[in-house]
Parts: structure tokens; C-alpha cells; sequence
């Protein structure tokens, strides 16, 4: 692929994931005004946001079948078609169920986005992989902390739902450019056709190291998430600190440096090793985990610091696997995505029912736990990375 091209699909990808994550987290201001507007209960709130995780889910799977199927670029347009119609659809539409019906949508076009950006990073990043993963979703968290502050002033002055609306012209500017560029396919002749059999969805779920690195992938989500969902309840009812002040200077403080980490740390893992920057990442993680909770209240000042090493777990990760599927990867790591995303749900839960049973202390410090069983699962896939990967071995 031309040099041009190339640069046109780096361009794609990271303007996607800044868009990704401008998008999703106009929630943050849009969601409660939502609420306010309509009158609706807390309990219609918790099922709208539910449906939308649910819609998400859905729509990653359906995206990884897809890639199987269709290659990398049809279920990226359909994201950008239907994140179009959702956007068009909140702006418009009267009525909360219908709203409902158009974030629905919204939230759909994050599976697909999910699943094809991460996969396409896996064909165009061929060299210093960990290195542009790492940069394309520092993107993301560009985007997650311009969101919030631009959808508020335009909320106080037009109205909230004009933050979706002035974000259609910018998906539809992204539009023009991801549907004139070829999107590379799978290891091509010079007459373009796949010299090889493109893998299934389906035979990514039958392959045991998809399994193995899904389940290293969906602990390390559930560590990284564990400070945004749970820190600010855990300083809160065990500590007594106030979740609007101390609470949100820490979930500030871990994304400032989450973010940072994801800008500058893909240079160091390039020149220390993807599996060896995964294995300080987690010590690292560990010891800051055990810093924090030594210190009670005062490890708000230490726990931040998980930002700098659990930014690197998912990029670094997809890396790793873009490396050891090759050809397949970008319908294997669809498959891994989808894995690890109901993984880490389920850990969520737990750690929830562990605050219910246990206390409100032990949500938050099960982390540690799971952190050590992110370098057990490391030590298990680097063994099994010992054996190499057969493209097309588990072909149908």
C-alpha cells in the first residue's frame, strides 16, 4: 500500500478514536439533563443506560462476525451510518423512549467502532505496533476529556441536545475520507486477491489462545476500570471523603495520567519488549495497589498512579496478538474484544457483590488480587506463545 494511503487510514484511526471517545462521554452532561427533561425515575435511567451496555455488546460480537466475513471496512461504514442516524435521531426526536431508541444506535456504532478500529490498527500498524496502539487510543482519551467540557458550555448555552447535533458534522467530515480509502485485506497477490482462507469469527472462539489471551485482556479491563467505578465509593464509605471533591480530584488525577502514559509510554515499550513492558506494568500495578491501601485514606494521593501502568495493559496487549496471529489477527482480537468485554463484566459484578458481602472496603482492594492474577495469566500466555501460530490452521 502506497505511502499516502497509509497515512490517510493512520489518519482514520486516530480521528475515529477521538471522535469515539468525544461521543461517548457527552453522556456525562447530556445523561442527567436527559433525566431532568423528561422526569423519568432512576430505575428508567438504569434501564436505558443497561440497554445501551447491552446494545454495545451485541453490536461488538456482530462486528467481529463481520470482520470474519465481510474484512474490516463494511462494519466500520455501517458504524459511521448508524452513529449518524443516533446523533440525527437524539436532536430530533420528541419522546424519552424514542431518545432512548436513537442512543440505542449510538451506542451500537461503539461496538462496531470498537471491534474494526482495533482490528484495522492490526493491518496498518505493522511496525512499532504497541507504539501507534498506544498513541490511537491516547486519541480516545483526548476526546473523553474535551467531551465533557464542551458539551457542557454548549448545554448552558443552547441546549444539551445540540452537543449531538454539532457532532454530526463532525462524523460526517470523517465520513468523506473512511469511505473513498481502501482499507488493506488480508495478505493479497498482485492481481488483489487473498492468497489465503480468511478466518472465521466463529473459528477465532474455537482457538485456544484466543481464549488464553481474552482472559488476560478482560482481568486487565477490570483493574484499569476498577478506580472509575469504584475508588470514589470506597474513599467515600470507608474513608468519608467527599465524592465531589477529593473523589473527583482522584478519578482527574488517574485519567490525566492514564492519558499521558498512553501518549509517551509506547516509545518505552517499543525499545523494552511487549511482554516484558506488560510484566513491569503489572508489578508495577501491584505495588502501587498494595501502597495505596497500606496508607488507608492517604492512598487518594498514592492510587492515581495506577493510571501510568494500567494505560498500557489493552494496547500492549492487542499488540502482542496482533503480532502472534499475523495474517488473522484482525478477526482474532475481534474475537479476544468481545471475550474480555464479558470478562470483565462479570469481574465488575463480583466486585460489587463483594462490597455487598464482605463490605464496602473489599470491592475496591480485590483489585490487588485480580492484578495478581494479570501476571499469573502473563506467565501462562508467554508460555503458550512459545508456540507459533499457523495462519489459517484452525480454518473451517
Amino acid at each position: 500500500m502506497s505511502r499516502p494511503k497509509t497515512l490517510l487510514l493512520f489518519i482514520i484511526l486516530f480521528t475515529a478514536m477521538f471522535l469515539f471517545g468525544f461521543i461517548e462521554n457527552i453522556k456525562a452532561v447530556s445523561y442527567p439533563l436527559i433525566k431532568t427533561e423528561f422526569n423519568i425515575s432512576y430505575e428508567s435511567q438504569g434501564v436505558m443506560v443497561s440497554v445501551m451496555s447491552i446494545s454495545y455488546v451485541i453490536f461488538c460480537l456482530l462486528g467481529g462476525i463481520l470482520i470474519g466475513r465481510l474484512g474490516v471496512k463494511k462494519p466500520f461504514i455501517l458504524g459511521i451510518f448508524l452513529m449518524l442516524a443516533g446523533l440525527a435521531g437524539v436532536f430530533i426526536l420528541p419522546r424519552f423512549i424514542l431518545v432512548a431508541m436513537a442512543l440505542f444506535f449510538v451506542s451500537a456504532a461503539f461496538g462496531l467502532f470498537e471491534v474494526s478500529v482495533n482490528a484495522l490498527g492490526t493491518q496498518v500498524f505493522t511496525t512499532k505496533t504497541a507504539l501507534f496502539f498506544n498513541l490511537m487510543h491516547f486519541f480516545y482519551g483526548a476526546g473523553s476529556a474535551l467531551s465533557p467540557l464542551a458539551a457542557g458550555r454548549i448545554a448552558t448555552v443552547l441546549d444539551w441536545r445540540y452537543v449531538y447535533l454539532f457532532s454530526l458534522p463532525l462524523v460526517l467530515i470523517f465520513f468523506v475520507p473512511s469511505i473513498v480509502t481502501r482499507f488493506p485485506q488480508a495478505e493479497e497477490t498482485g492481481t488483489g486477491k487473498s492468497t489465503t482462507k480468511r478466518t472465521s469469527f466463529f473459528v477465532a472462539l474455537k482457538t485456544p489462545m484466543v481464549w488464553v489471551f481474552s482472559l488476560t485482556l478482560g482481568i486487565m479491563i477490570a483493574v484499569e476500570l476498577c478506580s472509575g467505578n469504584w475508588a470514589g465509593l470506597y474513599f467515600q464509605d470507608v474513608y468519608q471523603l467527599d465524592p465531589k471533591t477529593s473523589g473527583a480530584s482522584f478519578v482527574s488525577n488517574f485519567y490525566i495520567l492514564f492519558t499521558l502514559s498512553r501518549l509517551l509510554g509506547g516509545f518505552a515499550i517499543e525499545k523494552i519488549g511487549y511482554m516484558r513492558s506488560l510484566f513491569i506494568a503489572t508489578l508495577a500495578s501491584i505495588a502501587t495497589l498494595c501502597l495505596g491501601f497500606i496508607f488507608g485514606a492517604r492512598g487518594i494521593y498514592i492510587l492515581p498512579a495506577l493510571g501510568l501502568f494500567t494505560a498500557m495493559f489493552w494496547p500492549t496487549l492487542l499488540a502482542t496478538a496482533a503480532g502472534y496471529f499475523r495474517s488473522d489477527a484482525p478477526v482474532m482480537t475481534s474475537a479476544i474484544i468481545v471475550i474480555a468485554g464479558a470478562i470483565n463484566s462479570g469481574i465488575q459484578f463480583i466486585m460489587g457483590l463483594t462490597n455487598r458481602v464482605v463490605g464496602p472496603a473489599w470491592g475496591y482492594r480485590s483489585a490487588l488480587l485480580y492484578a495478581v492474577l494479570i501476571a499469573i495469566s502473563l506467565i501462562v500466555l508467554a508460555r503458550c506463545q512459545r508456540r507459533p501460530y499457523s495462519a489459517g490452521e484452525n480454518s473451517e
